[in-house]
């Protein structure tokens, strides 16, 4: 009848404002028997398999041996510069006619300096011995190498998936591990014939990371929008979809079924009492994934 309603409103010409008394009530309870129905719904989404995001972020940064270990540099606006940051600009290589890189370096800090101290001044920009305009200096960074590109490191791309594994610690408790996988690590079979085998340690260099070897149980692999539950030391249980993994902190984010963009994260997978896949099909109806078999480039990995 609303929308019987609604049609003629549009024919006439007038606005969608209905006079209600005119229409009969709903039956007694039907709030209520709808709300009922509405709260046993249970959204299902479609888990996202394929690893086709970017392979890595757009911007290349030089690599450079400093005192024999690799250091990232990044090209940084003079608008953005700190005066700690003229401290990470570092001396140029030796090209052209240049004979003192040491002193170049040294007059390009003094003139940024100089700028910063008088407030950045737009119409006054740092000018080069040439009297051009500087734009943008290269400083060093804490950054790691990531994804090697053309003899430069560029920030890795987002998760292709995150591979489960199960060990027992010491005392018995089983404790989950998270392998993260990136698009080009899928992409590269000849710099990735086998899969990674390091897990997320919290606040760990990479290098630090477990290392997974076949003491390890493989439990699943999750993707994008892969349905969980997540049992927390506290006794609170988490049922969601996958939304991510910290690599700095080994934490995943979940968001309930109902809201895609309300996201948990900060839930540590280590101290778990338990970690569950599910599957779920169109209508909703859930079932425990028991096992799930590892693939590597399509094709089973044991």
């Amino acid at each position: 009848r609303l929308t019987t309603a609604a049609q003629d409103a549009i024919r006439m010409g007038k606005g969608r404002g209905f006079d209600f008394e005119n229409l009969p009530p709903p039956a007694i309870g039907f709030r209520d028997a709808v709300r009922d129905e509405v709260e046993k719904v249970f959204v299902s989404r479609a888990e996202r398999h394929r690893a086709r995001g970017e392979a890595h972020a757009a911007t290349i940064k030089q690599i450079r041996e400093v005192d024999g270990a690799p250091v990232v540099f990044e090209r940084k606006a003079v608008e953005k510069l700190t005066l700690p940051d003229l401290d990470l600009i570092p001396v140029p290589a030796p090209y052209g006619k240049i004979g003192d890189p040491g002193k170049l370096r040294d007059e390009l800090v003094a003139t940024l300096r100089a700028w910063i101290v008088a407030g950045k001044p737009k119409n006054a920009p740092p000018l080069s011995p040439n009297g051009d305009a500087i734009r943008k200096v290269r400083v060093a960074t804490k950054d790691k190498v990531a994804v090697t590109v053309r003899g430069g490191t560029a920030d890795r791309g987002d998760m292709a998936r995150v591979d489960v594994f199960a060990k027992a610690n010491k005392r018995g408790k089983r404790e989950f591990y998270l392998v993260p996988i990136y698009p080009h690590q899928v992409a590269d079979r000849m710099a990735w014939p086998a899969p990674p085998d390091r897990a997320v340690m919290a606040y760990k260099d990479d290098l630090e990371w477990t290392i997974i070897d076949p003491t390890f149980q493989f439990l699943f692999s999750l993707h994008g929008n892969s349905l969980v539950e997540a049992y927390k030391p506290d006794g609170e249980v988490i049922l969601g979809y996958f939304k991510g993994l910290h690599r700095g902190t080994g934490a995943i984010a979940i968001s309930p079924h109902e809201n895609p963009r309300s996201i948990r994260g900060g839930i540590g997978a280590k101290t778990l009492l338990n970690l569950q896949k599910l599957s779920i099909d169109r209508l909703g109806k859930r079932a425990i994934i028991m096992n799930e078999v590892r693939t590597w480039h399509g094709e089973a990995y044991t």
